[in-house]
């Protein structure tokens, strides 16, 4: 049972979460979904953060499903999960089994009435240390400026010691998006991540997940690495051993070659995160690049690449150079010149 200190302390990340992240206001509806995998002593402290705020919050809680995304939605109460939270001002999802791209997400996100934030998976031990430790105006402050490095940079060429070896093209008239920096109704994920859809067409060369993988849930924290030969923007073979046979045969088994196309890359720079087997967390572990594949969302500008479900690796230790030759990260430690004063006193605080 949980202490009254570790209670408190949850109540604060809560609260930060709801109030200082989210922006609720007294008087709105705050639709709070989760499965029975989530961590429920959250979802209490969420709750009970949007009471103390004077909201009306509703949770709702479904039995986990098998697959994740559009993929889940057979096992499903859909209508009723759409009905109630397109018609929220605030949605937090902590489903571990996540409804994002599927139509539940689809409808909120097209009545463009809701703040939504992705939380998959969140647990009370995650969210004390990537929201309630974390200097949240340092670190968006850190994220703009990693956004505007990005915005500059047209080519990139990254490797990491596990075998990564890619190259792309950006797009300068597509966002480079700065996660948990809430601005009104649409799709917010947790802070700690910058992100955007390289130019697919021009993405070839070798990606190595060798940090983790979700889904599927046979995989997670990597034993072995999960290599994959990309041409024009697509998967064309997974190897690199029984790790790698297990995620080809997953998307294969989705039945939809959308599944093999990379939807989007993304920096993690939140200083509280660990590699833990859970992506939300892993995707933001300071220095990591991430790649999604499948699914993309309508915020990336891109390709709105419709597929079955989604899927997300970490390559660990990368080194990144932009075109004008600057690097912007070096084996997994953030070494711009515009970044690294930033980068040393948000590990510091984190180290302490």
């Amino acid at each position: 049972m949980p202490s009254s200190l570790s209670k408190t302390k949850n109540s604060k990340t809560a609260v930060k979460l709801v109030k200082d992240l989210l922006k609720t206001q007294k008087g709105e509806t705050v639709a709070i979904t989760c499965d029975n995998e989530s961590d429920l002593d959250f979802v209490q402290a969420v709750e009970n953060a949007a009471v103390s705020l004077d909201a009306r919050p509703l949770v709702l809680k479904n039995f986990a499903p098998p697959y994740v995304g559009r993929a889940a939605e057979p096992y499903l109460p859909l209508d009723s999960l759409i009905g109630a939270v397109k018609e929220s001002d605030v949605w937090i999802e902590l489903n571990r089994k996540w409804l994002l791209y599927s139509r539940v997400y689809e409808e909120a996100m097209d009545r463009k009435r809701t703040r939504y934030m992705c939380l998959v998976g969140m647990s009370v031990d995650m969210a004390n240390r990537c929201i309630g430790e974390v200097d949240v105006p340092k670190l968006l402050e850190f994220q703009r400026v990693l956004q505007r490095v990005t915005r500059e940079s047209r080519s990139m060429h990254y490797t990491t010691p596990g075998g990564t070896d890619i190259s792309f093209e950006n797009d300068p008239k597509r966002p480079v998006l700065v996660e948990g920096d809430v601005n009104g109704p649409g799709e917010y994920m947790l802070l700690g991540q910058v992100d955007w859809a390289p130019v697919e067409e021009t993405i070839n060369g070798t990606i190595v997940f060798d940090g983790s993988v979700n889904p599927p849930d046979e995989l997670g924290l990597l034993r072995g690495p999960v290599k994959m030969e990309i041409r024009n923007g697509r998967v064309k073979r997974c190897f690199g051993g029984p790790q790698a046979k297990v995620y080809e045969k997953w998307l294969r088994s989705l039945n939809d070659e959308n599944m093999f196309i990379l939807a989007h890359l993304s920096y993690g720079c939140n200083p509280g995160a660990k590699l833990t087997g859970n992506v939300l967390e892993d995707e933001r572990i300071f220095g990591v690049l991430e790649w999604g594949l499948g699914n993309q969302s309508k915020t990336f500008a891109a390709l709105d690449t419709k597929a079955i479900s989604h899927s997300d690796g970490i390559t660990l230790r990368p080194t990144l150079q932009a075109n004008d030759g600057q690097v912007i990260i070096k084996d997994g430690k953030y070494v711009h010149s515009d970044l690294v004063e930033a980068a040393q006193i948000l590990t510091r605080k984190k180290n302490r």
